[in-house]
């Protein structure tokens, strides 16, 4: 069947303004959410942040800062005073000496399973950042770990450039401890299972 042309021209007219008024909307509509994204302050949080529980222990850093904070104040001559100190935490040192121009600490982690290593190391890099601001000339502090036999399990080392960056304010407590605990090495052991002679 075949269409008038003023069909024809009705059809054509009728999609030109739908295609018109379609366009107009999408124009209008893209001001209204311009407008309306414009009327809310820009989001510098992540969104979920607030949905993630708290840990019932606490973070690695938090335990670092803490501990090295305990000893950056204290004013430490040498060695024996450093020792003392540390004993004074209940930090066990079974040995402490030094070799050319590094110090060797050898202490017993006996909170070994309730605290893990960065208790006590934190501890000794505040100390030793004490020692290296009071004068004492030394390139680093070499820790030997050792568990309650006592055998050596573990070692860490402070090493006194990030100790000199740490008291000159270059370093946060947080970035000094995150250097120390990244030298840390602890050998792990694993669980011995029991086996009967007929399995």
């Amino acid at each position: 069947m075949k269409r008038s042309a003023s069909e024809t021209s009705d059809r054509t007219t009728r999609r030109r303004l739908l295609q018109a008024g379609a366009v107009a909307a999408t124009v209008g509509l893209a001001g209204c959410i311009e407008e309306m994204g414009a009327e809310f302050p820009k989001n510098t949080k992540w969104p979920v942040s607030e949905l993630v529980p708290a840990l019932p222990v606490r973070e690695r850093i938090e335990i670092l800062e803490e501990r090295i904070h305990e000893l950056t104040d204290a004013d430490i001559a040498d060695l024996e005073e450093l020792v003392s100190r540390l004993e004074e935490y209940e930090l066990a040192v079974e040995s402490a000496e030094r070799e050319r121009d590094v110090l060797t600490i050898a202490y017993v982690n006996t909170d070994r399973d309730d605290e893990g290593d960065l208790h006590d190391v934190g501890l000794l890099a505040g100390g030793y950042a004490a020692l290296i601001d009071g004068g004492y000339e030394a390139a680093a502090l070499s820790a030997t770990i050792l568990d309650d036999a006592p055998a050596s399990y573990g070692s860490a080392a402070v090493e006194t450039p990030w100790a000199v960056e740490y008291n000159h304010g270059e370093l946060t407590a947080a970035e000094y401890g995150e250097h120390v605990a990244g030298t840390i090495e602890s050998q792990r052991y694993e669980p011995e299972v029991e086996v009967g002679p007929d399995e």
